[in-house]
């Protein structure tokens, strides 16, 4: 089944986003994307528009494989400046070309001058090449109090994050390299610099999140807060995790425009690569998380970030109704808000005809998920967070996915799932907020 309000192409594969820009009233969603099939291959970038960050409308592929070049991962902007000399309010996308033909990764560019419909990729591509074989992923941005356009990329293999900078989105210089400080794991990947507001305050900080491929905790997402001044990011934080589940990996965000705190948004793909490997082919294949709001919050020996969902998709659900659990079964659509109090323990678990469930469970301020799929054991998997108790857990169910967040937006757990059917048994212990979809107009 489809999801029903989560992002998914209509057809083929889908991984991480790229090129996350707003312009002229549309939210822009780049991503990988295979136009020939929903496997893995072909890289290019899919292209879906948005007015509101919740219904979205797939264009054309934006950015074709082509000449022996795959489009990997990066980044969009729009050059208010003229600054590449392209024309004023261009959008560029800035991106790797991985080549097929031989080991080589580096960074290009291409350049729309019309509200990313089509693209033209820059004659002197690549502008930055190590003549490396991992070197990939830039995510940019541009710097106002020093006037310039930063770049941060990875040499994957390496676990290594170097910051660029440049005036012109072309000629870039090597500035410094962000100190890795014992994070676990191998092979960095879609690394993402971002100023965000500290709740409570008039004060901002940096975030440096990376996924790590394997190895890591989680998701894979780690983040570190810091400083940053144009040239050099300084932690002030430990390593942290973004998302206690499995599948939220290669987010980014929309630096602009934000909320009334200050706050801007960003998603991630809901899926990794050891996982997809194993769900049987549909004809589609991916799906983005939904959009939330990032932010920092004081937190003993440093900050945490903060996460909560999009208000317009909350406006997508109707009035909660109050339910008891206890003997019995309760029969949920395939799409619902739940909201549970962590003030107590509590259990409950999801399951369809096939034997598939999801069993969600608060116990010694520790919420956990386990994910349990006898048609595909591959799938089978725990995923715990601790929490505070600090508001109530909000559990966003939909076809395919499960995304928790508690501790007002501190604590979050994303997976995949794979319950079949337009509506799943609940059962368990405790009593819940449930919201349903409004009905389309």
């Amino acid at each position: 089944m489809r999801p029903r309000y989560h992002y998914a192409p209509a057809a083929n594969w889908l991984s991480d986003p790229n090129g996350l820009v707003w312009h002229d009233g549309e939210w822009h969603m780049f991503y990988q994307y295979n136009p020939f099939g929903e496997e893995w291959g072909h890289m290019s970038w899919g292209h879906s528009v948005s007015h509101d960050l919740t219904q979205w409308q797939e264009l054309p592929v934006a950015l074709a494989e082509a000449d022996n070049t795959m489009i990997f991962s990066g980044s969009a902007v729009i050059d208010h400046a003229n600054t590449a000399g392209f024309g004023r309010g261009v959008m560029i996308a800035i991106y790797t070309g991985a080549r097929t033909d031989r080991p080589r990764q580096a960074q290009c560019i291409a350049a729309s001058a019309d509200r990313g419909r089509t693209f033209t990729k820059y004659a002197g591509n690549p502008v930055l090449d190590r003549q490396m074989a991992d070197f990939r992923d830039p995510s940019v941005f541009w710097h106002e109090p020093t006037r310039q356009w930063i770049m941060a990329v990875v040499l994957s293999d390496e676990n290594r994050a170097l910051i660029y900078s440049s005036p012109d989105l072309i000629i870039w210089t090597e500035r410094s390299e962000v100190p890795t400080g014992g994070a676990e794991g191998h092979l960095w990947e879609c690394p993402y610099l971002v100023e965000l507001p500290v709740e409570g305050t008039g004060e901002t900080r940096w975030l440096f999140k990376v996924d790590v491929f394997s190895g890591a905790p989680g998701s894979g997402a780690l983040y570190r807060v810091g400083t940053f001044d144009g040239t050099r990011f300084v932690p002030e934080t430990p390593w942290q995790l973004a998302d206690h589940g499995n599948e939220f990996y290669a987010a980014i965000g929309w630096q602009n425009p934000r909320d009334n705190a200050g706050r801007p948004a960003w998603l991630g793909w809901m899926g990794n690569h050891h996982v997809q490997k194993h769900l049987p082919l549909q004809g589609w294949r991916g799906a983005m998380s939904l959009p939330r709001r990032m932010g920092l919050r004081r937190a003993v020996g440093g900050y945490n970030l903060v996460q909560t969902i999009e208000p317009t998709c909350r406006a997508l659900f109707g009035t909660p109704e109050h339910i008891i659990l206890g003997d019995g079964c309760h029969p949920l659509p395939a799409a619902a808000l739940l909201l549970v109090d962590t003030q107590n323990d509590w259990m409950f678990t999801l399951f369809d005809d096939a034997g598939r469930s999801l069993r969600c469970t608060l116990k010694a301020a520790t919420l956990s998920v386990t994910r349990t799929d006898p048609v595909t054991r591959e799938l089978d998997l725990t995923r715990t967070m601790p929490i505070t108790g600090d508001g109530p857990a909000e559990v966003w169910l939909d076809s395919g996915s499960i995304e928790v967040f508690a501790d007002r937006g501190a604590a979050c757990l994303t997976l995949q799932h794979r319950l079949a059917g337009e509506a799943w048994a609940l059962r368990g212990t405790g009593e819940m907020q449930v919201a349903y979809p409004r009905a389309k107009a």
